[in-house]
C-alpha cells in the first residue's frame, strides 16, 4: 500500500538553521543536537529524520517522502525508517508508545507534533534572526491560536486539512495532534476561523470560507467548497472531541488502575478454564478468542489498550495456555465443547452482552456462541478468522485427508503440525519485519505444546475442525441476517487462512471496515501499532456505552 503524503514545502522554513523543542536545539548548520546545551549523540540517518520532521512540524511526512529524502534513491527494507525512528524516539527520550514529539500517522506516515521555534533564521550574511514560532502551541493555548489565525493561508488550510482527514480516518489520533498543538479543540476552532462547535453550522460558510475571493469563478466555487468541507470537519472534530473523553497518560494514576491485567481462573462444568481480565465491570464487554497454537497470550499488548474504555475478557481454552488440559480420552476436545464452556464462563462473569475479536481457532468457537445467542454479540473484530470454503488453502490438504481417513497413520502424518519449526513458521511467515517478532512467543507455545499429552490433544482438533466447514452455511446466515458491525483486520500474507478467506465476508456483511496488512497470521506481534487505532476507533463507534 502506498503510504505517501504529498507535502509542500512550508512556507520560510528552507533558510532556518536552528529549532528549539523542548530542552532540545536543533542546529542544521552543525548537524548537532544540544538538550540544554549538552551535545546528544545522534546517528546521521536518525539526524535526517530528526531534522525532516521539525522541518515540517505539524504535517504528516509519508513514509515514501521520508525514505526519498533521508536515503535518497536507495533501496531500503520497509522496516529500515522504524529502526531509525526508534532509536531517534529513544535519544529524546520517549516512551515505546509515546507521541511527545512524533506521532505515528496509521497508513500515512509521521508527524513531528511537539511545539516548535525558529531560533537561527540565516540570511545572506550568516546572521540569525529572534526565535518564532513554527507550529505547535505556546505556553498559553490561546497565543497559539491567535498565531494561526494571523498566519491564515494555503500552510493553515494544508494542516487543517491533514487533522480533518485524519480524524476521519483515526479520530483518537486527530485528538492527539489537536491537543499537543492548541491545549484545547476549541482553540483549534478559534485558530481556522473562530469557528465555534456550539453554534457552528455544518452547511454554514467560517469566515475563513467566506473571506476567499478568487479571480475565476470556477476557482472561487472551488475554494468556497473546500473550505466549507474544511470548516464541517473542524466543528464535527470539535463536537465529537468534545464528547468522547480523551484517554489518560499512561503514565497517570488512572491510565495505570484502569489498564491493570488481571490473571484468573473460574471452574466451569468442572475445568479450572484461566482467563485475563482487564477495565472497569460496567464497561461494554469485548471477549477476546485466540488461535493455535497460542492462547490468550496473544492479546497481552492488545489488552491494555482496550481497557480504558472496556471491560476485556480473554479466555484460555482448555489445553491451551494456563487453563487446565484433561487427557484427551477423558474429556471432548471439540469446538462444540469449547463455545459451551466460553458461554458458561461468561454467564459466570456477567457477560450477557459482548464483542468478540476471533482469530484462527476464535473464529468457529466465537460463530457458534453467536448462533447459540445471536442477540448477544455486539460488534464483531475478524481477524484471519474463516468462515468461507474459500479461505481453506493449500495448507489445509493434509488435515482434509484426515478427516476423511480417521487411521492412525493418517494422524501421525499431522504430527508435523505440533513441531517446534511450524509453531516458529506461524509467527514469521509473511512478516515483513522479523526484528519485531519476540522468539518468546513460539518459544511460550511450543513449551505448552510438548506438555504431556498435549499433542493429542492438539490432533483430536485437527480432526474436529472438519465439523466447522457444514456450519459455514449457518455462520454466514447469522451475519446477513443480524449484520452485526464489524471489522475485518486481515494478514494478507498468512498461509493458514489466506485473503482469499477475506473477502467473502463483504458477501454477508457489505457495510464492514475492511482492512487488508502486509503481515501474517498473528497480526497483532508487528501490526499492532495500526491494528489498536482501527480497533479502538470501530469500537467507540459501534459500541453503546452502559
Amino acid at each position: 500500500m502506498d503510504q505517501s503524503v504529498r507535502v509542500q514545502n512550508p512556507p520560510s522554513l528552507g533558510g532556518m538553521g536552528s529549532f528549539l523543542f523542548g530542552p532540545f536545539r536543533l542546529n542544521l548548520i552543525e548537524r548537532s543536537l544540544r538538550r540544554q546545551g549538552a551535545p546528544v549523540r545522534l546517528g546521521a540517518r536518525a539526524f535526517d529524520i530528526l531534522a525532516l520532521l521539525v522541518q515540517r512540524a505539524g504535517r504528516v511526512v509519508g513514509h515514501d517522502e521520508l525514505v526519498g529524502h533521508v536515503w535518497q534513491g536507495m533501496r531500503v527494507s520497509p522496516g529500515t525508517p522504524r529502526v531509525h525512528l526508534a532509536a531517534l524516539r529513544q535519544v529524546l527520550g520517549c516512551r515505546p508508545d509515546s507521541t511527545r514529539y512524533i506521532a505515528n500517522i496509521p497508513g500515512r506516515g509521521y508527524c513531528f507534533v511537539a511545539p516548535v521555534e525558529a531560533a537561527g533564521v540565516v540570511n545572506g550574511h550568516g546572521a540569525a534572526g529572534n526565535p518564532r514560532p513554527v507550529a505547535g502551541h505556546s505556553e498559553e493555548a490561546g497565543a497559539s491560536a491567535g498565531q494561526f489565525r494571523a498566519e491564515r493561508g494555503p500552510r493553515t488550510d494544508h494542516l487543517l486539512s491533514m487533522i480533518a482527514k485524519q480524524l476521519l480516518a483515526t479520530p483518537s489520533t486527530a485528538h492527539t495532534l489537536v491537543s499537543t498543538m492548541f491545549g484545547t479543540h476549541r482553540e483549534l476552532g478559534a485558530a481556522f476561523g473562530d469557528l465555534d462547535g456550539r453554534e457552528a453550522s455544518m452547511t454554514k460558510a467560517s469566515p475563513a470560507a467566506t473571506q476567499a475571493r478568487p479571480d475565476s469563478e470556477g476557482e472561487g466555487q472551488e475554494m468556497t467548497r473546500k473550505r466549507l468541507a474544511l470548516a464541517a470537519a473542524i466543528t464535527l472534530l470539535t463536537c465529537v472531541a468534545e464528547a468522547t473523553p480523551i484517554a489518560a497518560p499512561a503514565q497517570s494514576p488512572a491510565y495505570a488502575a484502569g489498564n491493570v491485567t488481571h490473571y484468573r481462573t473460574a471452574n466451569v462444568e468442572g475445568v479450572d478454564l484461566f482467563y485475563r481480565e482487564a477495565g472497569s465491570g460496567n464497561a461494554p464487554v469485548v471477549v477476546l478468542l485466540h488461535g493455535f497454537p497460542t492462547s490468550s497470550h496473544m492479546f497481552r499488548n492488545l489488552i491494555p489498550v482496550l481497557a480504558d474504555r472496556y471491560r476485556v475478557i480473554a479466555p484460555d481454552y482448555p489445553g491451551f495456555g494456563q487453563s487446565a488440559a484433561p487427557e484427551h480420552t477423558k474429556f471432548a476436545y471439540t469446538f462444540a465443547h469449547y463455545a459451551v464452556l466460553v458461554d458458561a464462563l461468561l454467564q459466570k462473569l456477567g457477560a450477557t452482552r459482548y464483542a468478540m475479536y476471533v482469530m484462527d481457532y476464535g473464529a468457529p468457537v466465537g460463530y457458534r456462541l453467536a448462533l447459540l445467542h445471536p442477540d448477544r454479540v455486539t460488534a464483531l473484530i475478524v481477524q484471519n478468522g474463516n468462515a468461507y470454503a474459500e479461505g481453506l488453502g493449500a495448507f489445509w490438504d493434509p488435515i482434509k485427508a484426515y478427516w476423511a481417513d480417521d487411521s492412525d497413520a493418517r494422524r501421525r502424518k499431522l504430527e508435523f503440525l505440533v513441531a517446534p519449526a511450524t509453531t516458529r513458521f506461524q509467527y514469521v511467515d509473511g512478516v515483513s519485519d522479523i526484528s519485531r517478532i519476540s522468539p518468546d512467543n513460539w518459544v511460550q507455545d511450543q513449551a505448552l505444546l510438548d506438555r504431556p499429552g498435549n499433542r493429542d490433544i492438539q490432533l483430536d482438533l485437527f480432526r474436529d475442525y472438519g465439523t466447522n466447514v457444514p456450519l459455514y452455511p449457518d455462520f454466514q446466515a447469522f451475519f446477513r441476517k443480524y449484520q452485526p458491525p464489524t471489522l475485518i483486520v486481515w494478514g494478507k500474507n498468512d498461509k493458514i487462512f489466506p485473503a482469499e478467506g477475506a473477502d467473502p465476508y463483504l458477501r454477508d456483511l457489505p457495510k464492514a471496515e475492511f482492512h487488508m496488512l502486509d503481515t501474517g497470521h498473528f497480526a497483532l506481534e508487528d501490526k499492532l501499532d495500526v491494528m489498536a487505532p482501527l480497533i479502538s476507533n470501530f469500537l467507540h463507534r459501534s459500541l453503546p456505552p452502559n
